[in-house]
């Protein structure tokens, strides 16, 4: 018997639930990833089970964790890829077998595909009901229809360090807060510094750390866990946790330089101009020494839509300023990162 409901599908008292993931192991984003906050085993079974080949599409992968059977259903490949209607059907075919198997007699399904999957509810919907006509009446499943309004709470405390600190000390220093803005204090607190606190490479917008993104996610949750509205409450809380010696000492050696970092981001006023400046210094970090030519065809050699985003004029420009700024020096040869930052750096 086939019910239409809404809601938080986490909270149903269903024996099995059905979670909507791709092939490569990864939980990022929608009902997946409230999955793995609620279920961290069935996550790390599911995580074995991309690696070995056992779940692949048309192939379910269940796992019992809480009193519940948890049935991770692919509707996609690979992560950043969209769903598609034939592998929500080869994974429909399988799960009327499965359900019998398991003598499964209640099971809560999300919309399969849809939402972040990008697949159509309406196809889908018909689909379900085409496959799961097979399923004897006597098994209750609950279809969930898509709703945007479930925010699911982390099970147990995220783990952050010192570099949860260090983000959230950024963040209360921006007077305009975005990813990049981030990213790029966390990046030039790094060239004040002179140290190599994170990693940055080379990204479609500029210098780069994938770990600044996940450490973000891991504060936003941190947040949820501990239920504060805002990143100065959570920097409290998490200090109290983890302060030492140690912590205080290297926090006390970063902090002028993510003031420093901070003032010269918030004296920007586009993103278009931060990401021009920050191109521009990681080269000249990267290559020690370019003139402005050289720098100028760097930048035009990133990637072929910075280079049409960005003219000549543009760089020429973000060379002057950074200049201005004495974030870089001249040089007989060309520019280089002003002394003090690139002595550090060697």
């Amino acid at each position: 018997m086939i019910i239409y409901t809404s809601g938080d599908l986490l909270k149903s008292s269903a024996d099995a639930l059905v979670n909507t993931v791709n092939c490569e192991g990864y939980m990022g984003k929608g009902i997946a990833y409230q999955f793995k906050m609620q279920f961290p085993n069935n996550n790390k079974d599911y995580l074995k089970a991309c690696k070995t080949g056992e779940l692949q599409i048309g192939k379910l992968h269940h796992y019992k964790e809480d009193g519940k059977i948890i049935i991770n259903f692919p509707t996609k490949n690979k992560w950043r890829a969209k769903s598609k209607i034939e592998y929500v059907e080869k994974g429909l075919n399988e799960l009327v077998k499965l359900i019998e198997q398991l003598g499964i007699q209640s099971i809560s399904i999300p919309p399969l595909g849809s939402g972040n999957g990008g697949l159509i509810w309406n196809d889908v919907k018909l689909l379900i009901e085409k496959k799961l006509s097979d399923v004897d009446e006597n098994v209750q499943i609950l279809i969930y229809e898509p709703s945007q309004n479930y925010v699911s709470q982390p099970k147990a405390e995220p783990n952050l360090s010192l570099s949860g600190l260090v983000l959230m000390d950024i963040k209360h220093h921006l007077k305009k807060f975005d990813t990049l803005r981030l990213q790029k204090t966390a990046f030039y607190m790094d060239i004040f510094s002179g140290e190599h606190y994170f990693n940055f490479t080379r990204h479609k917008y500029g210098p780069y750390d994938n770990s600044i993104a996940i450490l973000s996610k891991n504060i936003k949750e941190y947040q949820k866990y501990h239920g504060v509205e805002n990143t100065q409450e959570a920097y409290c809380i998490l200090y109290n946790k983890i302060v030492s010696g140690q912590v205080e000492s290297k926090l006390a050696t970063l902090q002028p330089f993510i003031k420093k970092a901070a003032e010269y981001i918030n004296a920007l006023s586009t993103n278009h101009e931060l990401e021009c400046l920050s191109t521009i210094t990681y080269l000249l970090k990267e290559k020690q020494e370019l003139t402005q030519a050289e720098i100028v065809d760097e930048f035009k050699r990133w990637s072929e839509v910075k280079a049409n985003r960005f003219s000549e004029d543009d760089i020429v420009s973000g060379i002057d300023k950074l200049f201005d700024l004495h974030i870089i020096e001249k040089t007989l040869m060309g520019y280089t990162l002003k002394q003090s930052f690139a002595y550090n750096h060697n």
